[in-house]
């Protein structure tokens, strides 16, 4: 096969299984830096070269361990499923990540960074986003149907993994959002809660 033809496949492999759009971008991406580094296709390649890869990764490019597994983690997908090859994984191992602990924000670090910010659509967004610890993707998706004023509860749409949760609301989180409603009455066909400058699609 050639190279387009592989990474059609990959793809069409990827959406068959229900994964995400943002595992198809990212696995066939890897898959196509991979090629393109030795210059032909993934099938007349194995596991020679996919141990050469990821030691180019680590040495020349100096990638963390979390973007090399990525790298890894795509290119086993590539192998194994893709293009039906039994490789020996234990040759090609991921890397070992260190467990770091968090860089938290004092409460004077946090006071002061929402004291900063004048435009009650922002206050809104980093307050939601930071009071009930959502992901950047989570809140593009909010809907007004989705805040739950009784239960203090944000519904959160499938989330990663494609599984739906709950996030808490906080009642700071809930007051803000409340004049963001008054100040802004976001009315979409779709109902999304946070809105573009344009009011036409959710926020990017």
């Amino acid at each position: 096969m050639t190279k387009e033809e592989i990474l059609g496949k990959l793809v069409q492999d990827i959406r068959l299984r229900g994964l995400s759009e943002d595992t198809v971008a990212e696995y066939q991406t890897k898959a196509r830096v991979f090629m393109e580094h030795f210059d032909k296709p993934a099938d007349q390649m194995g596991e020679a070269e996919f141990r050469e890869f990821l030691q180019y990764l680590q040495d020349e490019r100096k990638l963390s361990p979390a973007s090399i597994n990525t790298y890894n983690s795509g290119l086993r997908f590539l192998y194994e499923i893709t293009l039906e090859q039994n490789l020996n994984y234990k040759r090609i191992p991921r890397v070992k990540e260190p467990i770091l602990l968090p860089n938290i924000m004092t409460v004077k670090e946090i006071e002061k960074f929402f004291g900063v910010i004048d435009d009650l659509r922002y206050k809104a967004i980093f307050l939601t986003v930071y009071g009930s610890g959502l992901r950047l993707r989570e809140v593009h998706h909010l809907r007004i149907s989705d805040v739950d004023s009784e239960q203090m509860r944000l519904f959160i749409y499938r989330s990663k993994g494609k599984k739906d949760r709950f996030a808490v609301l906080s009642q700071t989180s809930l007051t803000v959002l409340r004049e963001y409603w008054k100040a802004y009455r976001p009315n979409h066909p779709e109902g999304y809660l946070f809105l573009n400058r344009a009011g036409t699609e959710c926020i990017q």
